[in-house]
């Protein structure tokens, strides 16, 4: 069985349709291909079940070309699924014009099914599926795994990931600044990093090589979630203030330290 996928967005979109991808091609057994934006592909080469990635953009830039071009790939193969997270007539009537049996997506002329809800898990119904119990794992290369961690600071000591979003709305960077000292009070050896990496996978390897993750980044809180790494993610631990008001002591209540008054 062949399934196709439509995945528009930056990172986080792709991460979050990950999981969604990985028990589509597991309990279907099916092999799939990715229409996605070129620079998601090495992602999407991290999920055994994928084919062929189709590098396509999703925005207004797209050319004719690029429209026939994925004309051509969608008419071509025997897909018996397409599940469409994207929103847009021009894939609306491509879909049309395929041959594919069942098109799920959120909205659309060209759907045989419609989810209305944010889940997308809720796409696995119409396929017959039910969603998985056991999260989803990203599996690394162990290459970029061993690159990630030779760049950390040596030393046996528990590694601490910072990762700010950035921003006039995020956490002050007065107290990101603060936050290894005030660690390092508590546990000396731990050793302390900031999240960058110049490609998504490099990244990825970053999160899964730490102990853990401080963060109020969203696709470093999304690597976390999918590499199975313990999460500090400061979105939540805020409540209802503003980010830029959580103090450092709740910070350092969630990573287990003892604080005074």
């Amino acid at each position: 069985m062949r399934v196709l996928f439509f995945v528009p967005g930056g990172a986080k979109a792709q991460l979050d349709a990950l999981p969604l991808a990985a028990q589509v091609a597991d309990g279907l057994a099916a092999q799939l291909q990715v229409a996605c934006p070129a620079a998601m592909a090495p992602l999407w080469k991290l999920l055994p079940a994928v084919e062929k990635i189709l590098p396509f953009g999703f925005d207004a830039a797209v050319s004719l070309a690029d429209w026939t071009n994925l004309l051509g790939c969608v008419r071509e193969p025997d897909f018996q699924a397409c599940l469409n997270l994207a929103t847009n007539w021009r894939l609306d009537l491509l879909l049309s014009l395929s041959h594919i049996p069942v098109r799920v997506a959120r909205a659309g002329f060209s759907a045989t099914s419609i989810i209305s809800s944010a889940d997308l898990l809720d796409f696995l119904a119409p396929l017959g599926l039910s969603p998985n119990p056991k999260p989803f794992q990203l599996k690394l290369p162990a290459k970029a795994l061993a690159k990630a961690q030779a760049e950390f600071p040596q030393g046996n000591g528990p590694l601490l990931l910072l990762a700010p979003a950035g921003g006039s709305d995020d956490w002050p960077q007065s107290q990101w600044d603060a936050l290894p000292n005030g660690v390092q009070q508590h546990l000396p050896q731990a050793r302390i990093c900031g999240f960058s990496g110049l490609n998504l996978i490099n990244q990825a390897a970053q999160v899964a090589s730490a102990d853990v993750l401080v963060s109020s980044n969203p696709v470093a809180s999304r690597l976390a979630a999918l590499t199975g790494v313990t999460l500090v993610d400061l979105e939540q631990l805020r409540g209802d203030q503003p980010l830029n008001q959580l103090n450092q002591k709740s910070v350092f209540k969630a990573l287990g330290f003892a604080t005074t008054d």
